[in-house]
């Protein structure tokens, strides 16, 4: 295996990974959403 087919398959890989990525985090985002924000209430005198 030559140096450019392992340059072109780990970054096909890299790719693909990062597409799942990106795809997880657009799911996750409204269901983990309530526990990034605390519902945190500040009171003025």
């Amino acid at each position: 295996m030559t140096h450019r087919d392992r340059v072109v398959r780990y970054g096909r890989l890299g790719l693909i990974l990062m597409a799942f990525a990106i795809i997880g985090g657009v799911v996750a985002e409204p269901l983990l959403r309530p526990l990034w924000s605390s519902p945190l209430t500040i009171a003025q005198k």
